[in-house]
C-alpha cells in the first residue's frame, strides 16, 4: 500500500487515500504479526540477503524479500507466489520449514528439509494480491 498527503500531484502505484486514512487500513493493523514475528529472532546477526531467493526477487508486488542469520532466514512474499529458495545459507544440515501467515500471525508447519541446492516452497492459496506470507527456515542443528 502507498499513502499520499494532500498537494501530492503524481501519487505512485495508484494510491487511493491519504497517508492519515492508511494508518487503519486493515493491513497496517496486521504489521503487528510482522513485527512480533522480526523480534522472535535474533535481531544482532540478521542481515537481508536476496540471494536466498534463487529464482531472483522480482518487481513490484511480485518482490519477494529475504532476511537471515546465523541459523534462520525469513523471506516474503506478498502475492504468494512459489519461492525458490537457495538452500546452504544458515547453518546445519536440515532446517524447519513453516509458514507464518502475518494476516493473523498463525504458523503453518511444512517439514523437514535437506539444507542443500534449491527448494521450492508453495505458499497456500492462490497467487493474488493480498496472499501475503513469510517462509521461516530454522536450523534442526543445536
Amino acid at each position: 500500500m502507498q499513502m499520499h498527503q494532500p498537494g501530492d500531484e503524481h501519487p505512485s502505484y495508484g494510491v487511493r487515500e491519504y497517508w492519515t486514512e492508511a494508518l487503519d487500513a486493515l493491513g497496517a493493523t496486521q504489521m503487528q504479526h510482522l513485527k512480533e514475528l522480526m523480534l522472535s529472532f535474533p535481531y544482532f546477526d540478521r542481515v537481508p540477503d536476496p540471494s536466498l531467493i534463487a529464482s531472483g526477487q522480482g518487481e513490484r508486488y511480485e518482490c519477494q524479500v529475504a532476511t537471515r542469520g546465523q541459523r534462520y532466514a525469513l523471506i516474503y512474499t506478498h502475492t504468494g507466489r512459489e519461492l525458490s529458495v537457495a538452500m546452504g545459507k544458515i547453518a546445519g544440515g536440515e532446517v524447519a520449514a513453516l509458514w507464518f501467515d502475518p494476516r493473523n500471525g498463525g504458523q503453518k508447519q511444512i517439514g523437514i528439509f535437506e539444507n542443500a541446492g534449491v527448494q521450492v516452497f508453495d505458499p497456500p492459496g492462490q497467487v493474488e494480491a493480498g496472499n501475503d506470507w513469510v517462509l521461516i527456515l530454522e536450523s534442526m542443528d543445536k
